[in-house]
């Protein structure tokens, strides 16, 4: 049986008995055995997806992908599930090695290739600390627009402007708040830019602040994986592509940074897609919807092109004009 069939078939046997209908599915390969502790974790069954992971384990010790499951939900069993939340050392150890080195520094040269010769102001939707941003930054720029909710990156943001001689202007909040300011509807930028930022923007909201941007730019550059909908996260051809793809992102850590890294940061955000209990911060999506939007919210010409294989999902960017 492959591994596709047997995560349908485990699907289908969930759907009609529950979890333990599935766990008496034919089994099962590592593969099923994640799947079986995915379920069990959305079913808050979390001694028995940690004992899934296990098995998986043992079945296959030298895949780094049980091994890393099996740790994360013995922890979880052993302290629950708000103790082991995403860190801010293993989200910084992310963030900073494996496929984001070459991600950003690929995405700031598109960046560049895109703003203007000339002076010009800019909007940053979403700029976290910096990451595509400073790199980007040339003597065209004549002044920055920073909108951050997370007022610690946008303090270390500001504090590199400020070193560098650059003119900015910060709104700690979303973006929908930020459109809302007074004074907001006069407003104009040359370019607006949001890297990786955006698929936190709710699916209703979008039209509305497309349609914004689309009024107070000539240009919006949106960088963005070209990733599935993650809707039904536990259907079995998101299972897949969420095994394979993490079993390919723990491999670009193996070092140093590793247990910060799969335990900090990988496993709590590979096992958040399944947890019914929290509330949903990210909504990704193909890059066929966001060019849609675009289109809809009135840019003239929406161009994309790749910027990196990344291990997610590929990583692209849309060049959308307003004329």
């Amino acid at each position: 049986m492959t591994m596709g069939d047997e995560l349908v078939d485990i699907w289908g046997q969930y759907r009609a008995g529950g979890l333990e209908a599935a766990a008496r599915a034919r089994a099962f390969s590592p593969e099923a055995l994640l799947y079986l502790a995915m379920l069990a974790f959305a079913d808050e069954r979390y001694a028995q997806a940690a004992t899934f992971a296990q098995d998986a384990s043992r079945a296959s010790p030298e895949d780094l992908l049980p091994r890393a499951a099996a740790a994360h939900l013995a922890r979880v069993a052993r302290e629950g599930k708000s103790n082991v939340y995403v860190s801010a050392e293993g989200f910084g150890a992310f963030i900073r090695g494996g496929g984001n080195v070459p991600l950003y520094r690929e995405t700031s040269a598109a960046l560049v290739r895109f703003h203007p010769s000339e002076p010009f102001d800019l909007l940053d939707i979403g700029v976290g600390d910096g990451l595509a941003l400073l790199p980007a930054l040339t003597p065209a720029v004549r002044r920055v627009t920073l909108v951050e909710p997370a007022a610690a990156l946008l303090e270390n943001t500001t504090r590199a402007l400020s070193a560098r001689g650059v003119a900015f202007e910060t709104f700690s909040g979303v973006l929908q708040a930020f459109t809302a300011e007074p004074g907001m509807q006069s407003r104009r930028w040359a370019v607006a830019q949001a890297t990786f930022s955006l698929h936190n923007l709710p699916p209703p909201a979008r039209p509305a602040m497309l349609r914004w941007l689309r009024s107070h730019c000539e240009v919006l550059l949106l960088a963005e994986f070209d990733a599935p909908r993650m809707d039904e996260p536990l259907k079995p051809e998101l299972v897949r592509h969420v095994l394979t793809r993490y079993r390919a992102g723990l491999a670009e850590y193996v070092g140093a940074s590793y247990e910060a890294v799969s335990q900090g940061f990988l496993m709590p955000v590979m096992f958040g897609y399944v947890d019914r209990g929290a509330t949903r911060t990210t909504f990704e999506n193909p890059m066929a919807d966001w060019e849609q939007l675009m289109r809809e919210a009135g840019f003239g010409r929406v161009d994309r092109q790749q910027l990196y294989p990344y291990w997610w999902a590929p990583a692209c960017l849309l060049v959308a004009r307003s004329r």
